[in-house]
């Protein structure tokens, strides 16, 4: 029975090798076709900061959006992602996208010591008119919950509003963006401002889905990357991404606190 079986087994795994090969090969040659390599890849312009920035693990927790979550998993893992909205009638910081009535001190005050931690802050609303008032607030916070500026990575597909986070000390990630709703015939060109975004900026990283993995690999080579890994294929993808030096974290999805520990 099992020597039926071998050959199918061995032709599905090549087909599947083939298909991933094909795939890279054929979105490769389609995105780049015409234009040169050098031409418009990213140059790494990354900030001057440590090495390593301070990371001792390059696994975070993901979609850290409340209080009883961030203290559930403190001890597990030394880095957090959360989602902030900044509240411009109440000049503060909210947890999630907007709904909640958490704030980012109400997330930071419980927890006695911060020293140790970093947090990854997804802000939704960065912009010309509100990247000052939100500088102020930030820095403000920081002090208030006792926690280094370089502990906060404030990311947001905006980087050309963040060369003041990073020239306060914040550390500051440029997300890329999805790619989900874009019609074929118009990735290259939203691939082509994203480069442009990030050349002209002085953000730290590149943050981005492991979905667009060979995107960020592609047309990012040199950067410094940050992982959002919350899909099926984390347990496949996460030993290959975290090998690689220019990857700094990889967010995953929350698994058995018990196991961790």
């Amino acid at each position: 029975m099992l020597k039926k079986l071998l050959p199918a087994v061995v032709a599905v795994y090549v087909l599947w090798l083939t298909s991933v090969h094909m795939n890279d090969k054929l979105m490769r040659g389609y995105f780049m076709a015409p234009l040169k390599f050098k031409e418009l890849v990213a140059e790494d312009n990354m900030s001057e900061r440590e090495e390593d920035f301070g990371f001792k693990s390059k696994i975070w927790l993901y979609g850290t959006n409340s209080p009883e979550k961030l203290s559930e998993y403190f001890n597990a893992y030394e880095g957090f992602e959360v989602d902030v909205v900044y509240d411009e009638k109440e000049h503060r910081f909210m947890v999630g996208r907007g709904e909640e009535k958490t704030t980012l001190d109400d997330m930071f005050a419980a927890q006695p010591d911060l020293s140790g931690k970093f947090f990854w802050l997804d802000i939704k609303n960065v912009d010309f008119n509100n990247k000052t008032k939100i500088l102020k607030e930030l820095i403000a916070l920081a002090g208030r919950n006792i926690i280094h500026k370089s502990h906060l990575v404030v990311v947001s597909p905006n980087s050309e509003y963040l060369d003041e986070f990073a020239a306060s000390g914040f550390l500051t990630g440029f997300e890329f963006p999805s790619l989900l709703r874009v019609k074929r015939d118009g990735i290259r060109k939203v691939l082509e401002t994203a480069v442009e975004k990030y050349r002209n900026s002085t953000v730290d990283f590149v943050c981005g889905d492991v979905r667009y993995f060979n995107f960020m690999d592609f047309y990012f080579p040199d950067a410094p990357k940050m992982y959002q890994n919350t899909g099926r294929e984390a347990k496949n993808i996460n030993p290959y991404i975290l090998k690689r030096p220019d990857t700094f974290v990889v967010l995953n999805q929350e698994p058995d606190v018990k196991k961790i520990r």
